[in-house]
């Protein structure tokens, strides 16, 4: 792997996605497999698609925001292209080895609390 591939792909592990925050177990969108395709050239043109979580997800076109805005700061990055591919929703099995481990974790919590319950906003 090229040192700015390397890079590239250090700076989508600091991309979260929002709705793993928000339930207490964040997961990057590398370690949830959001990312689909990722091409770096010597020229330093990054290539990146990626799946919706859902076909209802609302939030991807943020996320595909901030992984636009996040990658284009890394040195070396001279452009960046992200596109969607709605032909590949997400499954769990599109999970990275850490994101299952953070997953497991949050669930090991979860059950160590007592019933799950889910939450009533308002």
């Amino acid at each position: 792997m090229s040192a700015l591939r390397e890079s590239v792909t250090e700076a989508l592990g600091n991309v979260f996605d929002p709705c793993s925050v928000s339930t207490g177990a964040p997961l990057s969108v590398i370690d949830m497999g959001l990312v689909t395709e990722l091409t770096v050239n010597d020229a330093g043109v990054v290539t990146i698609a990626m799946r919706p979580t859902s076909a209802m997800c609302t939030l991807i076109a943020g996320i595909m925001t901030q992984v636009e805005e996040i990658v284009a700061r890394v040195p070396g990055v001279s452009s960046v292209q992200v596109s969607l591919h709605n032909n590949s929703m997400w499954t769990e099995a599109n999970l990275s080895e850490a994101g299952r481990r953070i997953l497991e974790g949050r669930r090991r919590r979860l059950r160590a609390q007592g019933t799950v319950r889910p939450r009533i906003s308002r």
